[in-house]
């Protein structure tokens, strides 16, 4: 895989994710960091993010500075439903960052939500897409 999106480890947006678990929050609620799977072809990178429980109300996908940011919370709990007697899903916030290159194409980005998975095509810039060149003879 090419550098399109930067490791984790090695991001700017990675420190700050660091720094930010280490701060105390200022809303009550867990934060996690949701699991993503990354796959690149001649075209685009695509990136699947696990979001269970979250809307499509409650998602924000920003690109600022070259970092793309994954903010989502899930549906507060239903006090209706009863006083929860043991509860193994835990609701809160989802937050990840992304470095990304010179080579994705920002004005092309897209996202979807389907099913509690958020599916985001980042198209490379034109000038650093794979081509095959003809030869003639």
């Amino acid at each position: 895989m090419s550098l399109d999106i930067q490791r984790p480890e090695a991001t700017p947006a990675r420190r700050a994710e660091s720094e930010l678990a280490d701060r105390e929050a200022t809303r009550p609620g867990p934060l996690f960091r949701p699991d993503v799977d990354i796959a690149e072809n001649a075209d685009e990178v695509i990136v699947w993010a696990d979001l269970p429980g979250v809307s499509t109300e409650r998602l924000r996908v920003g690109l600022e500075d070259g970092v793309l940011s994954i903010d989502g919370e899930t549906e507060p709990e239903s006090a209706s439903l009863g006083t929860p007697v043991y509860a193994e899903y835990r609701s809160g916030a989802f937050q990840r960052r992304f470095t990304l290159s010179e080579r994705i194409d920002p004005s092309r980005i897209r996202a979807t939500l389907r099913d509690g998975v958020l599916e985001l095509r980042l198209p490379k810039a034109e000038r650093h897409r794979s081509r095959r060149i003809e030869v003639t003879a």
